[in-house]
């Protein structure tokens, strides 16, 4: 099969399509799976263009191996493979790695409904029609690689009310704004966060945050609140750390005593 830029039933011509691409993904793997050698090759230099790491694969009984070999972040799947069930290799691809697998946009002749429908409901992220235009499927492929990026990052934020915390980054936002936190003051609005509106005494924030073998007093908590309520206040969130009188501390959504509803913004 020809791999020329006229070749319309693989890749639509695009003129200056190089000028165009912003070499931003080369963090992204990508991992094509097409029968035809020629336009394989083809799409990995415009995708290599496009600023991706590509590799290429001609065999369907090698896809595995290539997978756990490549340990791409995106698969794109020729569904006209011969000799697989393109639906049964989806399923194993899903399942290669004991982690996230990788992302799949399926590149397939059929246009039809219940073909796209049945390619998607199957486990793709993607499905694209030939003949394609090269930026449309690097567009794609971003979209999809942004979308799992985004999945992976909201595992490691913690939200409460206009409090945020990035436990992966170790970062806290008050209302979108940077708070520098000391380790011990991060770690504590850490744990109410986890825990909101429990209400916790001093002996018990030092077990959790200090530790149980920590020589810390009682004091210790409450100058830690304080610096805690001191950073939180440069942006008008302080009031979301609470004091309950006579037993200890919590994070609220009640603020001031208040509904929520009734803060100034």
């Amino acid at each position: 099969m020809a791999s020329s830029d006229d070749d319309q039933g693989q890749i639509s011509a695009d003129s200056g399509i190089a000028e165009s691409f912003v070499a931003t993904d080369i963090r992204h793997r990508v991992l094509i799976i097409e029968r035809d050698g020629s336009s394989a090759q083809a799409l990995q230099g415009r995708l290599a263009q496009a600023g991706f790491g590509v590799t290429t694969e001609c065999d369907s009984t090698r896809t595995i191996s290539a997978i756990e070999r490549d340990n791409p972040d995106l698969v794109l799947l020729d569904w006209d493979l011969p000799g697989v069930v393109a639906i049964d290799l989806i399923g194993r691809i899903r399942q290669t790695r004991s982690g996230t697998p990788p992302r799949l946009i399926l590149l397939s002749s059929h246009a039809g409904e219940q073909q796209v429908c049945m390619g998607i409901e199957s486990g793709a992220d993607d499905y694209v029609i030939r003949p394609y235009s090269v930026p449309e499927l690097v567009a794609r492929a971003r979209a999809v690689l942004r979308s799992c990026r985004k999945g992976m990052e909201e595992l490691h934020v913690l939200r409460f009310q206009e409090l945020q915390i990035n436990t992966r980054e170790v970062r806290v936002l008050a209302r979108s704004h940077s708070v520098p936190l000391r380790s011990t003051e991060y770690r504590l609005l850490e744990f109410l966060m986890r825990n909101p509106e429990r209400v916790f005494h001093r002996g018990q924030l030092i077990d959790r945050v200090w530790g149980r073998d920590s020589k810390a007093e009682e004091r210790a908590v409450d100058v830690t609140i304080q610096r805690i309520r001191k950073a939180l206040a440069r942006h008008d969130c302080d009031g979301y750390l609470q004091t309950v009188r006579s037993v200890g501390y919590r994070i609220s959504a009640t603020f001031d005593g208040r509904p929520e509803t009734a803060k100034k913004g």
